[in-house]
């Protein structure tokens, strides 16, 4: 069972039993999969709309309704509270099991990273076959000339909150949490990006004795002045935390390719995890945030935190479309368990299956 890689997706038919999932973001991309989605032809078609509160005025509520009720899906919303994650895993898992659902196919283009890893968690816990379909935008905020504007700025020292209203809490939530290895020191690991006050944030909640963060390289050349700049955003937070050769040379995975991601972090994990807690912040990009569920799911260990933020600038966000992609996992729980045999063979050198010998 390989790790799949990113398929470019031009129409979208629901498979029989497949729940479609997205969510109620504001921004352009988050039409185009119910736009492309095929009309439901047996009146069994379902779909789960995550609906963000606080409520935003700017979300595309209604045009989404709009679009899946015009196609005769079955539409349930969903409150999924940013402030209080804890109190949705449990009524999607419900309705997920009352549709019968056999198969999920989850747009990611407007879900919160913490959204994205609660319902990649459910979903794993009830082994249901996965798709994730994903928009790439093509045109993401700030503009260069902006970045280069605001950072020539005597007045502010580093760009920051270009999109972010300010920091909410640092948040955790049962299914994502882990009391083990309390007693250690603990290694922080979170990702650059455009606000170095989420990383902020989660230094003066944590302290951990070490901090690790993993900058984002952009898939498209016209795009890489912006893992310089998301990297000149972070430098004094690097400085002060850089412990022996862990942030140097910068560590850096693709914003796109997941992989890429996923592998760094179990290489982390297993160098650190005999002796820290290891507790994971996914910052970064979404696909960045789908390669660190795999680490979490295959390790329990692995505490999550997201450090959430009050509002957004939506007038400031990504625009645009650029690409289409999808990834097919199977089931889940089957491919996780994939990936956690394949550590302990490559790790420890143990066999993937066990081995009747006699011992004299």
């Amino acid at each position: 069972m390989a790790i799949p890689k990113l398929e470019p997706i031009r129409e979208l038919l629901l498979h029989p039993g497949e729940i479609f999932v997205s969510a109620a973001g504001f921004e352009d991309r988050v039409l185009v999969f119910p736009n492309m989605l095929h009309p439901c032809t047996d009146q069994h078609g379902k779909v789960l709309l995550l609906e963000y509160l606080p409520p935003n005025e700017n979300n595309k509520l209604k045009q989404l309704r709009s679009a899946f009720l015009s196609k005769s899906y079955n539409l349930i919303s969903i409150p999924y509270d940013r402030y209080a994650p804890e109190t949705f895993d449990m009524p999607f898992r419900k309705h997920l099991e009352q549709f019968n659902a056999e198969a999920v196919c989850l747009d990611i283009s407007a879900l919160s990273r913490f959204a994205i890893m609660i319902v990649l968690d459910v979903v794993r816990e009830l082994n249901l076959q996965l798709r994730v379909i994903y928009v790439e935008a093509s045109d993401y905020a700030p503009s260069q000339n902006d970045f280069d504007a605001a950072k020539a700025t005597s007045s502010q020292h580093l760009p920051t909150s270009f999109i972010h209203t300010g920091v909410y809490d640092v948040l955790r939530i049962p299914r994502l949490s882990s009391i083990r290895m309390q007693n250690r020191g603990s290694l922080l690991i979170a990702f650059d990006s455009f606000n170095e006050a989420l990383c902020q944030a989660l230094v003066n909640v944590i302290n951990p004795s070490r901090f690790i963060l993993i900058n984002g390289q952009p898939p498209r050349k016209e795009l890489s002045w912006r893992e310089h700049a998301t990297e000149y955003v972070h430098h004094f937070l690097r400085s002060e935390w850089s412990v022996e050769d862990d942030n140097y040379p910068i560590k850096m995975t693709s914003t796109l390719y997941y992989q890429e991601t996923h592998q760094l972090l179990v290489d982390l994990y297993w160098r650190f995890s005999a002796n820290h807690r290891i507790i994971l912040a996914p910052t970064g990009s979404k696909m960045q945030t789908i390669g660190a569920y795999f680490l979490r799911a295959a390790h329990d260990d692995v505490h999550v935190v997201y450090p959430t933020v009050q509002g957004f600038f939506s007038d400031k966000y990504s625009t645009g479309v650029r690409e289409t992609w999808q990834l097919n996992f199977g089931r889940m729980g089957d491919f996780v368990e994939h990936l956690r045999q394949n550590e302990i063979t490559e790790r420890l050198g143990l066999p993937r299956e066990p081995v009747d010998t006699e011992i004299d």
